[in-house]
């Protein structure tokens, strides 16, 4: 265990720390509260063992302190004191104490306290873990079967409008129908778009899943681009507009997410120029990355909105609340990220974008990629 040690005895503070690092723990020592404050959030000790009475900040303020600090706030502390009395050990307990412990006491009592305490931390922390990544496992791509049948009823209620529509003097109603399609359809897409931003930024940061991210491997990924990319040009409206450039080559990703990432870029380029204006997509892989660009010449983005989508933020909207639009950017830069690629944007209001996207050709082999296979 790293255990910080906190009392200004020198004699006591020294002894204890011999007795500790004899039994093969590491400890850092501190002379007062002030000076363990300090060392806990350089070091972030297993566990904090402190003296009540102390100068400068004394055991409680410490203890009061330490909680109120996002990255101490869980550290387990055992306080020790020579005055122990039930009222002490009532405030320490109160201010966020997790044991108290009356001098004289044995190494074993001491160390016995500091193991569960330790062992109560990360028990607590790996039930956080996989409560997250069950959270992360049930947030994919699907939709839930509830609003499946809600599209789906706005989908043939449309269709029955749009026969309906055929009746002479029914031309108001024909083109409803098609405004209804659409809205269903965007429904569809921010859902889609919600679910996959929450689940990348829940596996975003935890090694486990980075790694099975980084193993995945698409052998015909050009073929998977020039696909979506006719696909969302056919959706827009504007496979005139589409100018494909694709060349042989891999790329360390599924297909499904490959495919989501070219959706991503290519709507966004459709959705943000005019019709008759050119997006051109090309992939070419070098022999070590997969190389991905898609360019328009549409309206291009403003300074506020190239920040939110370096910070992956949805954004807001005019009044003030979230919008769920504009997470394509945000979830293509992520998506890259993850699978231990980069996102490159460069875009000039009035000029267009340019989204370029290196990946790499085959699956990243890490250590523990390598012991698996042993």
């Amino acid at each position: 265990m790293k255990i910080l040690l906190v009392d200004d005895a020198d004699l006591f503070r020294q002894s204890v720390t011999n007795l500790l690092r004899i039994r093969g723990h590491e400890v850092i020592e501190a002379t007062n509260g002030l000076e363990g404050l300090k060392l806990a959030r350089a070091h972030l000790p297993d566990v904090i063992v402190s003296d009540v009475v102390m100068s400068h900040v004394d055991g409680y303020g410490m203890t009061t302190l330490l909680r109120q600090h996002p990255t101490t706030a869980d550290i387990p502390l055992v306080l020790v004191t020579g005055e122990a009395d039930l009222k002490g050990m009532r405030k320490g307990m109160t201010l966020g104490a997790d044991d108290y412990i009356a001098k004289p006491f044995k190494l074993d009592e001491l160390l016995a306290s500091l193991e569960l305490r330790v062992h109560r931390r990360r028990a607590a922390r790996d039930e956080v873990e996989k409560k997250l990544a069950c959270l992360g496992t049930s947030i994919g791509l699907k939709l839930p079967a509830e609003l499946v049948r809600s599209l789906t009823q706005i989908r043939e209620a449309a269709r029955a409008l749009d026969m309906a529509s055929q009746s002479p003097g029914q031309e108001r109603l024909h083109q409803l129908v098609p405004q209804l399609f659409s809205t269903a359809h965007q429904i569809e897409r921010a859902t889609v778009n919600l679910l996959v931003h929450a689940q990348l930024e829940l596996f975003g940061t935890n090694p486990a899943h980075l790694n099975a991210f980084r193993q995945t491997h698409t052998v015909q990924a050009d073929t998977v681009v020039a696909a979506q990319a006719r696909q969302s040009a056919d959706h827009a409206g504007r496979m005139a507009d589409l100018k494909l450039k694709t060349a042989a080559g891999s790329a360390a990703m599924t297909e499904g997410r490959l495919a989501k990432l070219v959706e991503e870029l290519v709507n966004n380029a459709f959705q943000y120029s005019a019709e008759g204006t050119p997006v051109t997509v090309q992939c070419v892989d070098d022999g070590t990355s997969f190389l991905l660009t898609v360019a328009d010449q549409g309206c291009g983005l403003t300074a506020e909105q190239l920040a939110a989508v370096e910070k992956s933020a949805p954004g807001a909207a005019a009044d003030g609340g979230p919008r769920v639009t504009g997470l394509g950017l945000a979830i293509a830069r992520r998506l890259a990220e993850v699978h231990g690629g980069k996102f490159l944007l460069n875009s000039e209001a009035g000029k267009g974008t340019t989204v370029r996207v290196s990946l790499p050709s085959h699956p990243i082999v890490t250590p523990a990629a390598l012991d698996r296979e042993k």
